[in-house]
Formats: structure tokens, sequence, C-alpha cells
């Protein structure tokens, strides 16, 4: 189980890390998908403040749970 931890808590932090950078490309996607439908053209829509800073808010807990979780794997298997 440890030996779990030592490999999960690296790729949830890389899988943060990632959401974090690309925290406005896809709020930007998510808005675009929201288009469809509407008269306003999917290029013309651009995500609201609120939505970018709540990926990168998930992202940042996401890094964090994945030190948490590398962290208790190195405690584990010592």
């Amino acid at each position: 189980m440890s030996q779990d931890l030592l490999l999960y808590g690296p790729l949830v932090v890389a899988a943060g890390a990632v959401l974090y950078y690309f925290a406005r490309p896809l709020a930007r996607f998510s808005e675009q998908l929201d288009a469809i439908g509407s008269t306003t053209p999917a290029h013309e829509v651009e995500p609201a403040g609120w939505k970018v800073w709540l990926y990168r808010g998930i992202a940042i807990v996401l890094v964090v749970a994945g030190i948490g979780l590398f962290g208790e794997g190195v405690l584990a298997y010592t």
C-alpha cells in the first residue's frame, strides 16, 4: 500500500500542476461548450475570472493532496 502512495502522490501533484497551468484554456473550453446553441459564437466567449480561479483552487488542492499522499507513503515505508 505504501508503495502505491509513493507512485500516486507525484501523479496527483503533476495533475494539479497541469490543471493550474492550463486553468484559463480549460475554463474557456468549458464556456465554449456552454455556448453551444446560443447566438454567441464560440470564438468570442471568455471565461469569467471566478471560474479560472476556481480551477486554480482545485489545482492547488490536488497538489497539496498529492504531497500529502507522497509524504504518507514515505512515512509508512520507513
